[in-house]
């Protein structure tokens, strides 16, 4: 598929301005009556849909357009990777209406649905059949499906939130997708990730697998170790019908929940098992005190060098530090006096926050102001729609305080785990 624009994907659905009146509206839909929604606009920038069922149940005369509004996710047009197109079906899935798509200076350009983008995926001839689907050709055959999930969420959700509950659902997803071989899916209804291979895992491949989701899982989330793994891989062979299938999965996961820990069930004629208790192990969490390490060098750098060269001096800092995805800088009072500065090497989208944005309410702020340095939990990113921490730390210069924060993709955070294994291998 190569490279291709989000204007290639998108449809044009014309637009209304927020100023509209109701009858205006009822006419307008009238004429055109293919249309179950329209853009609404303030000036040349979207700021919702209007639909046509509102609009006929609506009775006050004096309503307009933008007051009648379901206000909706814009996005920036940018080139993506087949791989970013699957991170665009995710954001569909998650959002409950239609994405905008809009220009760097936010012009409305089209509209983004989950409808549209599948169909122009498979149209393309690399066309890859979804695991599910393959996994229903694959019953009777010589495969194995290994279905992971995570125990006591619930509980994990309570304390933490519906946000962070669904980073350690990607880090799950990442680690599953690194460790094993095959075709990985995530089916996130369920809160579970397919792969489906030609050979079953060894006990020492789980086991690795283990030990990486449970360094990451402490790394974001301290000593909170309710949470755990479990696995089954599912012999297909021994499964020829879709009843065979479903029974035995939920038969197998059932099991696998209610063992202590993290827990991997091999199917087949003899079962096996893996287990992995995280509490039991001396795990390495020094990673936070190497970024922190890293961010004061790049705090004294700034600091050390005159106020209009700080932004290029942290456009260097990537070549350095290739694993920050942007940085900023904020005055004593909160107030962002330098643009996002984002490294020129993420292939994703990243928003450019611009000078004169408060962050004095923010906690890597007050965080910082208070105690000189700071490093967060792991937080959905509005920069890029995507879980990431932030590390910030508080810098005089010439008599002022200042506060330099940076942000790191979790994509990232897992690529420092496994690079710190390696080297304390």
């Amino acid at each position: 598929m190569g490279r291709v624009s989000l204007s290639d994907l998108s449809i044009n659905v014309p637009t209304v301005p927020h100023d509209l009146t109701l009858k205006e509206l009822k006419d307008l839909f009238e004429e055109l009556r293919i249309y179950r929604y329209l853009i609404v606009t303030r000036g040349n920038v979207p700021i919702g849909l209007v639909y046509r069922e509102r609009v006929e149940r609506a009775s006050n005369e004096s309503l307009t357009a933008g007051e009648i509004a379901t206000i909706c996710s814009r996005l920036r047009n940018v080139e993506v990777s087949r791989d970013s197109i699957l991170g665009v079906f995710e954001l569909l899935s998650l959002e409950k209406e239609p994405v905008i798509l809009t220009d760097r200076r936010g012009a409305y350009i089209g509209l983004l649905t989950y409808e549209t983008v599948l169909q122009h995926v498979t149209q393309q001839r690399e066309f890859n059949p979804p695991v599910v689907q393959k996994v229903h050709a694959s019953l009777g055959k010589g495969e194995f499906l290994c279905v992971f999930g995570l125990k006591n969420m619930d509980r994990f959700r309570r304390v933490f939130g519906s946000e962070k509950q669904e980073s350690v659902y990607k880090i799950l997803y990442e680690d599953v997708k690194d460790v094993f071989e095959g075709d990985v899916c995530g089916i996130m209804e369920k809160g579970e990730v397919w792969v489906l291979t030609r050979r079953p895992p060894s006990k020492e491949t789980v086991k690795e697998f283990f030990k990486e989701f449970h360094r990451e899982y402490i790394l974001l989330f301290g000593e909170f170790q309710q949470v755990y793994v479990y696995g089954v891989c599912l012999d297909m062979t021994l499964l020829d019908s879709q009843e065979k299938f479903y029974k035995k999965k939920e038969e197998l996961t059932e099991r696998a929940r209610k063992i202590e820990g993290s827990v991997f069930i091999v199917h087949g004629l003899q079962p096996t098992l893996v287990l992995h208790d995280p509490t039991k192990q001396k795990l390495i969490t020094n990673i936070k005190r190497r970024i922190l390490g890293d961010f004061r060098n790049i705090v004294e750098r700034v600091r050390s060098s005159p106020k209009d060269t700080w932004e290029f001096i942290l456009y260097d800092m990537f070549e350095e530090y290739p694993y920050f995805e942007l940085f900023y800088i904020m005055s004593g009072r909160g107030l962002q006096i330098t643009n996002n500065i984002v490294n020129p090497k993420v292939d994703y989208f990243v928003a450019h926050g611009k000078k004169g944005a408060d962050r004095s309410d923010k906690p890597y702020f007050k965080k910082a102001m208070e105690e000189g340095s700071y490093i967060s939990d792991v937080y959905l990113s509005k920069a890029t729609d995507d879980f990431c921490i932030t590390v910030s730390e508080r810098f005089s210069h010439e008599g002022r305080d200042y506060v330099l924060a940076g942000d790191i993709n979790f994509k990232e955070i897992h690529k420092l785990v496994k690079s710190y294994r390696e080297i304390n291998a």
